[in-house]
């Protein structure tokens, strides 16, 4: 299918025989669609429209909000249980994981309507339950949703990535701030709040075909992935 191209800017200046590219500006949709997102940080994600909506098909990874505050970040475990306020980790503390799997944000950064680019939001519970039910409902979506990578541990059952959503098991960080389940597991934080201690989360397993929801205290770090507004 054709791709095309948009809002093409660009303005060159001649002088002395050569030519100067001052600007030049592409953005690329697919049937109306955006194809792309970038945050604050310049990370750039695909797009995908997943049956109503267009999700990133990647997990967050930006260290500011998108009012240019920075995210705190490489917090002691004692002050990551401790704290009520937006924080990321990356697991282990290792860039690559950054890259591969995106930041681990508590609920708090979660719940934060800065967190996502502008014009994009952290997915809702209701926008998780859409999707799921989308791919066939908690019983099977699981492997519609999970990545067909070898960074998911034997036996990733059922997946086939036939959504292109791409999860990816990043595993998460607990509220006493230890990480866990890299390769085995991937936890999404949903925007809600359960109730005074807990935020909604969903939850993707190497052993198992379905997606399960549940509610978790809010220091647990968990990845993001957005939606376009």
């Amino acid at each position: 299918m054709k791709q095309k191209i948009i809002n093409t800017f660009c303005i060159a200046i001649l002088f002395t025989g050569f030519t100067f590219l001052t600007s030049c500006k592409k953005d690329t949709t697919l049937n109306g669609d955006p194809t792309t997102v970038t945050d604050i940080d310049g990370n750039i994600y695909p797009v995908k429209r997943i049956c109503s909506k267009l999700w990133m098909t990647e997990n967050l990874r930006t260290s500011r909000y998108n009012d240019n505050t920075t995210i705190p970040t490489g917090l002691s475990n004692p002050d990551w249980a401790s704290t009520t306020s937006g924080a990321c980790s990356i697991y282990n503390s290792l860039e690559a994981n950054n890259t591969t799997y995106g930041k681990l944000y508590n609920w708090f950064a979660a719940n934060n309507p800065l967190l996502a680019p502008k014009g994009w939001h952290v997915a809702t519970e209701a926008e998780w339950v859409e999707l799921i039910n989308c791919q066939g409902g908690t019983s099977a979506a699981g492997g519609k949703l999970k990545s067909t990578s070898s960074l998911w541990m034997a036996p990733n059952t059922a997946a086939t990535d036939s959504s292109a959503f791409r999860c990816l098991p990043a595993g998460w960080r607990g509220p006493s701030g230890g990480y866990s389940l890299l390769g085995e597991a991937a936890y999404f934080w949903g925007s809600n709040e359960r109730n005074s201690t807990q935020g909604e989360y969903v939850v993707l397993k190497t052993d198992f075909a379905s997606v399960a929801f549940n509610g978790a205290t809010k220091q647990f770090g968990y990845s993001v992935r957005c939606i376009k507004d």
